[in-house]
């Protein structure tokens, strides 16, 4: 039985029982065991090892159900949004809000445009939407559909997070909408940061609500320092450095080789359903010998 390394405040052995009972107590379902060692044998030196089980340990895994409950949340946020417009937050409770009851007529959907090639059915957006329909009757509509909003009528774009804002940019310039109306709003389970920020520059009348916040600081390359500083890592060679050994040894990846995701965001998040390419490409990429954690 080979050893397992221990410095100072890391204990590998204790990550990986760690990493085990969250998959084994179905908190992060479905990643199984199984997957998680697949995905492991692919680190080879001790160093890799350690990096991949660091990796593991402060990934932000949601289920279907912890990213419904980000969702309602964030919905829960955009309605009171426009309540507060007709003064109407003390009166109507907001579940009743969005099925008409305060006079309104809530509408939403995915960040697609088909006619513009933007997004296509059974993506994440589309998803959540379909999720949202079904619990809190909130009718789905593409916005491709919706030119012109009345005087009653509010559209709320839904998906599962943003992390750089410019996908949602992109979607807003192109949706032919006037927004100065103040009738649509954004709700995602997750935001980072980045996108907020981007978002509110771009877009201040139209408001983006979270149930997740992402920080820097919970993303790749300040997790990589501080695994430094609490002499988690005690390797000549960053956690960067590693990282990037291991990418390139993996390349070429199907999706291009950007080892720290769209954006360079680096963040560390997966859903049940899926992960977002501005995690880490090593968490998703596909190459002809590397196999991901969970599959884009």
């Amino acid at each position: 039985m080979s050893q397992i390394p221990q410095f100072g405040g890391f204990d590998q052995l204790g990550v990986e029982r760690a990493v085990h009972a969250l998959s084994r107590s179905n908190v992060r379902n479905p990643l199984s065991v199984e997957r998680i060692k697949v995905w492991v044998k692919q680190f080879l030196s001790d160093e890799e090892k350690t990096l991949a089980w660091l990796i593991l340990r402060n990934l932000i895994f949601r289920t279907s159900e912890q990213l419904q409950s980000s969702m309602r949340q964030a919905l829960k946020q955009a309605a009171l949004h426009f309540l507060d417009q007709g003064g109407q937050r003390d009166t109507v409770a907001w579940t009743d809000a969005l099925k008409g009851a305060a006079g309104l007529d809530f509408y939403c959907g995915p960040p697609s445009l088909i006619q513009y090639g933007m997004g296509q059915p059974g993506k994440s957006g589309d998803v959540i939407a379909r999720a949202i329909n079904q619990r809190f009757g909130i009718k789905k509509q593409f916005p491709s559909g919706v030119n012109v909003l009345s005087e009653k009528e509010r559209f709320i774009v839904v998906d599962d997070g943003t992390y750089t804002g410019v996908q949602l940019e992109t979607f807003l310039r192109n949706w032919e909408l006037d927004y100065s109306s103040g009738r649509v709003a954004l709700a995602v389970g997750m935001a980072h940061q980045t996108a907020c920020h981007h978002l509110g520059a771009q877009f201040p009348q139209v408001p983006l609500f979270h149930g997740e916040l992402l920080t820097p600081e919970t993303c790749f390359a300040a997790l990589s320092q501080k695994w430094i500083e609490t002499q988690q890592w005690k390797y000549d060679k960053t956690p960067v450095e590693v990282y990037a050994e291991v990418h390139k040894r993996a390349q070429p990846f199907e999706d291009g080789d950007g080892g720290n995701g769209y954006g360079d965001v680096g963040a560390l998040v997966a859903f049940s359903h899926g992960v977002p390419d501005d995690s880490i490409q090593l968490l998703w990429g596909v190459s002809k010998t590397w196999k991901p954690l969970v599959e884009r």
